[in-house]
């Protein structure tokens, strides 16, 4: 009977070992450092999460073996056990992978309350997309564009909608490419409603972008049309924006003032580090207004910077600061049915 011996891999580290040697972890780092195969047997947590989670919240944050792996060191698998705990309870992800571990502990137990019921047409627009039936939920939501107007329809049905969707994405109800289709979806429509919005010659004009990491394109599309709207007219760098790039184009452009709107997946520590970048390459002079569900989660206010944690309380800013003008947008007026209701 012949011996079965595992043969070395061809592939070898800088030092000659085989690459399917025992993962050895490099001298300094913590004792009891794990693999992520170990991690996704003791954790119960998929590889495509962790992922997920280090790119979106900065948490967990591997450090990496001799062959270039995943290792994670014992504090973080013990946090990540605690994520699947309150994950199973019913959390959110967005709810709990950016908190620290002594917020984490006081939630074990709680109960998670039921999401609250979905108006009928929002309801109705989720079913379609989970049943894959994106044509119907497009005819479904120009029809409400129609009857609902452009403003009521942004703030009363794509708003929620988009916070619905992206809820049964980190529940675990739907894929991510799911929310990807309906997203390329909506920017589509609303591309197709702004050349039917334009602000006055002289309005104001606003710099809108989201930080680096950042794919929130969709918020973007809403925010920019909400401005239009209002007679703002909004000059959009786009999701992704370095800070440089952002106060160099607010210095060439003019801007009146800089809104960064950060998406729900980042943490708070790191919506903190984009913002005081930003700060510090702007100009004192020049308002910066952040906004998004990460702000929430700051840990301090930053000096001469404001935070409005949504689209409405952006508004308000600018309001409060007289950037919005007092003479109405102009409208192309052959949107049939649309409510003036700005």
């Amino acid at each position: 009977m012949g011996i079965l011996i595992e043969a070395p891999s061809r592939r070898q580290d800088p030092t000659g070992m085989p690459a399917n040697a025992p993962a050895a972890v490099p001298a300094g780092e913590p004792a009891g450092a794990l693999h992520i195969r170990e991690v996704v047997r003791i954790t119960g947590l998929r590889r495509e999460q962790l992922y997920m989670w280090q790119r979106r919240y900065g948490f967990p944050a591997p450090l990496r073996d001799t062959f270039g792996d995943r290792v994670y060191p014992a504090d973080q698998v013990a946090r990540l056990k605690l994520i699947k705990q309150l994950l199973s309870e019913g959390w959110r992800a967005g709810a709990v992978v950016p908190l620290a571990d002594s917020a984490l502990q006081s939630m074990v137990g709680l109960a998670v309350a039921e999401p609250a019921p979905l108006p009928a047409e929002i309801s109705q627009a989720v079913r379609l997309l989970g049943e894959h039936r994106v044509g119907e939920m497009q005819n479904h939501l120009s029809k409400l564009l129609v009857g609902q107007g452009l403003r009521k329809f942004l703030e009363q049905t794509l708003i929620p909608l988009n916070e619905a969707v992206h809820e049964r994405v980190v529940r675990g109800e739907m894929q991510t490419y799911q929310e990807l289709r309906f997203a390329d979806l909506a920017q589509r429509l609303l591309r197709d409603v702004t050349r039917l919005v334009r602000p006055t010659r002289d309005a104001r004009q606003i710099l809108l972008a989201t930080p680096p990491n950042d794919p929130n394109q969709l918020g973007l599309a809403i925010l920019e049309l909400l401005l239009f709207t209002e007679g703002i007219n909004c000059l959009t760098l786009g999701t992704g924006v370095p800070a440089q790039e952002i106060a160099s184009a607010s210095e060439a452009y003019h801007a009146a003032l800089v809104v960064l709107l950060f998406d729900r997946g980042i943490s708070g520590k790191i919506a903190g580090q984009e913002i005081r970048c930003l700060r510090r390459s702007l100009p004192d002079d020049v308002p910066l207004i952040v906004s998004g569900r990460a702000v929430n989660l700051l840990a301090k206010p930053i000096d001469n910077v404001q935070v409005a944690a949504d689209f409405n309380s952006v508004m308000a800013t600018l309001r409060a600061r007289g950037i919005l003008p007092a003479a109405p947008v102009s409208r192309v007026p052959d949107l049939p049915g649309a409510e003036q209701t700005a």
